[in-house]
């Protein structure tokens, strides 16, 4: 059986638990929270020291889109009439064989909307490095940090992985503060939206799903993604408590435009998902 995400005592300081108290307790105070966010804590980058060594040169998510382009080959495509007509020709009758069409694919464009608010803080260490090998494994790929506002650390996630965490702890934003998908959604929308949509891109939403917003407005987000042609994905660390259910208002209004839910509670479960969901 593999282990559930541990964060440690510092950064899960303040965190809700996972029982159903605490769930009211949350819904109650941090999912209705619109606090501005903060500086990450200097110590967040010790709990993702820990597992960065498992991430390193493995499969961390690239999904693979078609190509007209001989890029990376994928089996075949079904029959090719030209290419067996002249095979045909050089033998100078119709004969038993055929020629394939080869069929190619490129790795598609990734957009990652990272929850980082104050009901996710604590599972910052088990997020950013695989993350970060997900940017390092494509220049296709972005990644979004959020709360109830949004800023693209891609270009800090570019970098090797310690100055990578040193960049990002003095970045002020998202971290720790309050929660608004809905309205991160609409930012991301406007402003990288006409660069990153189109051509398939798959959207991964990291986040537990509480949140200060409208829910329609989280509804109305995702589906002028999937309108565009996106894939979305969700991912919730909470997703693999026995008998979770998606009961808060923005899950629920999310799930008519999600692929998949998502459990991504442990590293074990990222590895996991990135086999699965890039073999789509």
């Amino acid at each position: 059986m593999e282990a559930r995400w541990r964060p440690n005592a510092r950064a899960a300081d303040g965190a809700p638990e996972d029982g159903p108290a605490d769930r009211r307790t949350r819904e109650r105070g941090m999912a209705a929270s619109r606090k501005p966010g903060q500086r990450l804590d200097e110590a967040f980058g010790l709990g993702a020291a820990e597992w960065a060594g498992q991430v390193k040169g493995r499969l961390a998510f690239v999904p693979w889109v078609p190509s007209r382009r001989p890029i990376q080959p994928l089996g075949t495509g079904g029959l090719d009439a030209r290419r067996t007509a002249r095979l045909w020709a050089r033998w100078g009758r119709p004969g038993p064989r055929f020629a394939a069409r080869p069929r190619f694919v490129q790795p598609g464009r990734l957009v990652v909307l990272w929850d980082v608010s104050g009901s996710m803080s604590a599972y910052v260490p088990l997020y950013l490095p695989w993350l970060h090998r997900l940017v390092q494994s494509s220049t296709r790929t972005g990644v979004f940090p959020f709360g109830t506002e949004l800023l693209d650390a891609t270009p800090v996630l570019r970098q090797p992985l310690p100055r990578a965490l040193q960049a990002l702890a003095g970045l002020e934003g998202p971290w720790a503060g309050g929660t608004s998908i809905g309205e991160a959604l609409h930012q991301w929308l406007k402003v990288y939206g006409p660069r990153w949509l189109g051509g398939g891109t798959t959207v991964m939403v990291i986040s537990d799903g509480w949140d200060s917003g409208q829910p329609e407005a989280v509804a109305e987000g995702l589906r002028r993604m999937r309108q565009s042609g996106a894939v979305v994905y969700w991912v919730n660390p909470l997703a693999a408590t026995p008998g979770f259910e998606p009961r808060t208002r923005a899950l629920r209004a999310a799930l008519p435009y999600v692929e998949r839910l998502v459990a991504g509670d442990s590293p074990e479960a990222l590895l996991r998902f990135a086999r699965e969901g890039a073999a789509r």
